[in-house]
């Protein structure tokens, strides 16, 4: 489905019933990157969308992280949304710390993947290197894919795959190098430090020990900057971290904030603004 919101023609899908989860994808990624977590979440109204530069929405150049995270606003507005769970994985992460800090009354918990406050120096050196070669056409955009799989999953995958005889695969049909870069723009300098201190909704951090793309230290720094926020570290695994392997602590942490909001309107009481329990 498609809807002109914000500026941009917004491509999005919505599946099953219940309380609304709004899942946000990292650099590259459709929708279609969440297409098994969505089918791990029944009893949830799951609502997944193209960001800016990726899948089927279109834009004009020059947009922002902050455009990008009104977008989801935006969405939530179209579908007659109040309140959303809202999930965002590595920039994805980034949209949900703008999200929790400046809509919180939209926010009903956040849940932050593999989450940063500035992307490290070396991811966006070797991203924005190899999207600027795509997109001169100096290189074939199979080598970001590349690179951004050594760069998402740990050495034990690769050892795996190696020992089976299979490579890691790549995508059969990749990004337009030139919307690559236009997320990019809007990601480099984008520094979260201020933003993330605001937040005040309850907040999960999942991270892997074996992040090279953003370390578990990025993750941690987060963590410090929200209040309450609860922090969890995913062993052996890397920047793109399975669903199946956080799936429990996820869908724990967002029942027990549907049920605590849920009491708190039955007694009358206002909704606190206080981050999760550790």
């Amino acid at each position: 489905m498609f809807a002109d919101l914000n500026g941009a023609r917004l491509h999005y899908e919505v599946s099953g019933t219940g309380e609304p989860i709004i899942l946000i994808g990292g650099f590259g990624t459709n929708a279609a990157f969440w297409e098994h977590a969505r089918t791990l979440l029944d009893g949830y109204r799951v609502v997944t969308y193209d960001n800016r530069g990726v899948g089927q929405t279109s834009c004009a150049d020059g947009y922002s992280e902050r455009d990008m995270a009104e977008d989801a606003i935006a969405l939530m507005d179209h579908l007659g949304m109040e309140k959303a769970h809202v999930l965002g994985w590595s920039m994805g992460s980034h949209l949900g710390q703008i999200i929790g800090a400046e809509h919180p009354d939209r926010v009903r918990s956040l849940t932050l993947v593999s989450t940063y406050l500035r992307l490290p120096s070396r991811s966006l050196y070797i991203l924005e290197g190899l999207t600027s070669m795509a997109v001169r056409e100096e290189a074939p955009t199979g080598c970001l894919a590349m690179a951004v799989n050594a760069f998402c999953y740990p050495e034990s995958l690769f050892r795996r795959f190696a020992d089976e005889g299979r490579d890691i695969p790549i995508p059969e049909k990749l990004e337009d190098p030139g919307g690559l870069m236009g997320q990019l723009r809007a990601m480099r300098g984008s520094d979260t430090t201020d933003v993330a201190t605001m937040v005040r909704v309850p907040t999960l951090i999942v991270h892997g020990s074996k992040d090279i793309m953003v370390e578990q230290e990025e993750g941690s720094r987060v963590a410090d900057a929200i209040p309450g926020c609860r922090f969890v570290r995913i062993e052996d695994v890397g920047h793109d971290i399975p669903f199946d392997s956080y799936l429990d602590v996820f869908r724990g942490f967002v029942d027990l904030h549907r049920r605590l909001t849920s009491g708190r309107r039955r007694r009358g009481r206002p909704l606190s603004s206080r981050g999760c329990p550790p």
